[in-house]
């Protein structure tokens, strides 16, 4: 799977709005140390920006759109981005716990080196997405397309992937300590370097299935 990097212009703008209102677009920028936190808007653009150290924590931007876009070190923690769309966008090394992001579209999106404990993706999509050496501990996708999408190294543990789809999806050496709703990754590919992360799957897909393991010597004997 190939996926598209974000696409910048070689110089950016450095000129921000005073105020940013709905339908607002932010175009052509490289922009370092911004804080946006609580910011409230509907139909925001952001498109061909470089975003370093922005802080965007507690943000509700209603069907945000994000195009060939790199977030690096932000801060987007318990933000609500409702029906967003992501394409051609890199997050690298950002604080996304509590992020919510329900019936958002994700193409041609990595996430590297980051933290969405909590973090929300109901009913979203994910299409040619990768996420690498991510923490995703108690995450909720529950009822999302993961179809295709790649996790590497991420913790999983305690995320809900109930409903999920995953068809052709890939994860490769997860932790998947205490993950619900197992049995609806049909179709997905679990690899794993060490055997014991392989038994931890299968223990974990054995529990999400209410069945419990036994050595016969734990048994009544008839």
């Amino acid at each position: 799977m190939k996926i598209a990097a974000p696409r910048l212009r070689a110089q950016l703008d450095s000129a921000l709005p005073e105020e940013i209102d709905d339908e607002e677009r932010l175009l052509d920028l490289g922009l370092e140390d911004i804080d946006l936190s609580d910011l409230e808007a509907e139909h925001l653009e952001i498109g061909g920006c470089r975003l370093t150290r922005w802080k965007l924590a507690g943000s509700d931007l209603d069907k945000l759109i994000v195009v060939d876009t790199e977030l690096t070190q932000c801060d987007i923690a318990n933000a609500r981005w409702s029906d967003a769309a992501l394409t051609r966008v890199a997050i690298t090394a950002s604080r996304m716990i509590g992020f919510a992001g329900p019936g958002a579209s994700f193409q041609h999106v990595t996430v590297r080196d980051t933290v969405l404990d909590f973090a929300s993706f109901r009913f979203a999509k994910f299409h040619k997405v990768e996420l690498t050496d991510c923490r995703l501990q108690n995450a909720d996708l529950v009822s999302a397309d993961l179809t295709g999408a790649v996790f590497r190294r991420c913790d999983l543990s305690g995320v809900e992937f109930s409903q999920v789809k995953a068809a052709k999806a890939v994860f490769v050496d997860c932790t998947w300590e205490g993950a619900k709703g197992l049995a609806s990754l049909a179709g997905a590919t679990v690899a794993a370097s060490s055997p014991i992360d392989t038994l931890a799957f299968t223990s974990a897909v054995t529990v999400a299935a209410g069945i419990q393991l036994a050595h016969p010597d734990e048994l009544d004997q008839p």
